[in-house]
Order: structure tokens, then sequence, then C-alpha cells
């Protein structure tokens, strides 16, 4: 099965820099060749009236990434992967799956920031940087879609700490909703790190 394949670029303001992890890009197109590099402009039309007011509040760019590939895999359907992702191996073949992936496996949970969930379940974190679903609007992307409305609509929305943007439609919210409903959904398919590396040349946090 060919999946489509999106990256994302361009959501920095005033981003200098091309698209970096184009040697990732033509890697990974040994196992699935079609692939497109989304920008804002392409997750703006995906935001509802409600989705929209809030968007333009978002304080910080990389929420803005981190929700819109969100919407977009949500409408779309597809694999994510993060321009720095490198696939290791073909994802398996799923009809009405969301696949994830482990991100790592923490040796506490108190390792985790202060709002980010303490279950002990969490020390297994999912990623952000890959997910993907072969069928548009998978429940459970729609179940971490409105958690991130639900993190923003709480936020303060004048400064932001980094702890603040991993928290808010970071990795804990895919993380915390697929612990909470891991055990009554048969729908996900998580697989382990043999199937990407992720090479981690993002820069934003300062």
């Amino acid at each position: 099965m060919q999946y489509p394949v999106y990256y994302m670029w361009n959501f920095k303001p005033d981003e200098k820099l091309e698209t970096p992890g184009l040697s990732c890009i033509k890697h990974n197109t040994q196992f699935y060749t079609k692939y497109t590099i989304l920008g804002p402009q392409d997750i703006e039309p995906l935001l509802t009236p409600e989705l929209r007011d809030l968007w333009d509040k978002i304080p910080h760019w990389v929420i803005k990434a981190d929700l819109g590939r969100l919407l977009y895999i949500y409408h779309h359907g597809g694999i994510y992967l993060d321009v720095d992702c490198s696939l290791r191996r073909r994802l398996p073949v799923v009809e009405n799956e969301v696949i994830l992936f482990v991100e790592h496996v923490l040796p506490s949970v108190q390792m985790l920031g202060p709002r980010e969930c303490k279950d002990p379940d969490n020390v297994v974190r999912i990623a952000n940087f890959a997910f993907g679903t072969a069928i548009p609007q998978h429940p459970f992307l729609k179940l971490v879609i409105d958690e991130c409305v639900h993190r923003l609509q709480s936020l303060n929305q004048v400064t932001v700490s980094q702890s603040d943007i991993l928290w808010v439609c970071g990795p804990d919210v895919i993380t915390s909703i697929y612990h909470k409903t891991k055990k009554e959904r048969d729908d996900i398919c998580l697989l382990d790190k043999t199937y990407l590396t992720h090479l981690r040349y993002g820069s934003w946090r300062t």
C-alpha cells in the first residue's frame, strides 16, 4: 500500500532556512514515493470558525505546527513525518487503524513536566513526530484534537514556557489519549522504534 506521506515546513515566522532533512525525505521515497510538504496555507482551510478564533490566538508557531499536523491527517488520512524522520522499513498495511509510534520509555513519570500526566502507564511516550491512518476522520485523532483544543483554551495566551508548548498540543496529548483509551480500542497499531529514526534536527527550543 502506498500511503501518502506528509511533511511540514514554514510554520516558523520569517523562516530563512530551506527545508532541512531533504536527505531523509529522499531516503523515505524508497518506501513511499508520494509525498507533500505542507505549510500554513494547507491547514487554514481546515479551520472551523471556532478553531479559527483559537488558531489566531495561538502564542507560538510550534503549537500551530503540532495542531496543524493533527488536523491535516485527520481530514485527509496518510502518514505524517517530521522532515528529520528517516524510515527504516515499510509500515504495516492497516485498514481502519491509526498508526502510532513509541518515542521512548521513561524510567519514571517523575521525569515529566509539571502539567504532564503522571499516570504510571505514561512512561511509554507516544510520538507526535510520526503517526498516520489509512482512513480520514479517524475517531482517535478526533479525541487528540479535542484535547488539544481543551488545553489551548486553558492556556495563558500571553507567555508560554517550553513545557507549556510540549504539553498543550505536543506529545503529551497523543500519549495521554492513547493510555486513557487503549483498553477500549481495537483500532490502534502501535509500532516500536525499529520502524524509523528521528534525527532531531529541530532547534525551536531556546
